[in-house]
């Protein structure tokens, strides 16, 4: 009996140390189309490409890693208040993009209009799949794609419900065991460019608008894998404690 329960043990044990190996390699995520992009960059686009294409957009200042260089960078105009910022998968994954947003303070020597804005964007992507305004002078529109990079004319309108700022910490962690509907919608769903404009007391004048392109399948692809490879770490490390517990026989 006592052989028998050697052996098993000894089994598990090799297949724990398999599936940690298998989690620490790079994952294979789904192929990206390379349109839309903000800028030329892409989800899915590798780090030091992207890296490159950004640095492209200014000869004055120079693409800054994040305080944790592994989640992302960006790029400051500081003379002009604009600034795009780059989200990266974690490992196991190869870094690449899953999310871009461009963010603008509009001085009042250099106004900028809702519609030129909007128009700049429908040049860019088409006709916005949906919009809605939540009053005050917020205004949000959306442009939805299917995984392939074709816009869609309609959607669910339960996608305008959809975050991204939270997710930056499950890149790291994994999602949560447990989500919303409208959170497994946007999961499945969500790849989009939403812009959101603030206007000034003068309803024809932007104050400031923030545009992101972020792919929300292929982020939660990458950090499914990533909350895999830490699973399987995590239980290795119980399994050689267990193992050490077992040996830890006193004298009587």
């Amino acid at each position: 009996m006592s052989l028998s329960l050697s052996r098993a043990s000894g089994i598990a044990f090799v297949f724990i140390l398999l599936a940690t190996s298998l989690a620490s390699r790079p994952q294979t995520l789904p192929a990206t189309p390379h349109t839309p992009d903000i800028l030329g960059i892409y989800p899915g686009m590798p780090v030091n490409a992207a890296r490159a294409v950004l640095q492209k957009h200014s000869s004055k200042y120079s693409v800054q890693n994040n305080t944790q260089p592994e989640t992302g960078f960006s790029l400051m105009a500081l003379d002009i208040r604009d600034g795009v910022s780059v989200d990266l998968t974690q490992a196991p994954n190869d870094p690449t993009v899953w999310r871009i947003s461009r963010g603008q303070n509009i001085w009042t020597d250099h106004p900028m209009s809702p519609s030129a804005l909007i128009a700049a964007l429908r040049e860019k992507y088409g006709k916005e799949t949906m919009s809605q305004d939540r009053g005050g002078g917020g205004q949000y529109f959306y442009w939805l794609f299917d995984p392939n990079g074709r816009l869609l004319a309609s959607a669910d309108p339960a996608l305008m419900g959809c975050t991204t700022g939270g997710f930056t910490l499950r890149m790291a962690t994994g999602p949560l065991p447990t989500a919303t509907e409208i959170e497994q919608k946007c999961y499945r769903s969500f790849f989009a460019v939403t812009a959101s404009l603030n206007r000034t007391s003068n309803p024809d004048l932007l104050q400031a608008y923030n545009v992101e392109l972020a792919n929300l399948p292929y982020a939660y692809s990458a950090a499914m894998n990533t909350l895999r490879a830490h699973d399987a770490v995590a239980e290795k490390a119980r399994q050689e404690q267990l193992k050490k517990a077992n040996q830890n026989k006193p004298s009587f």
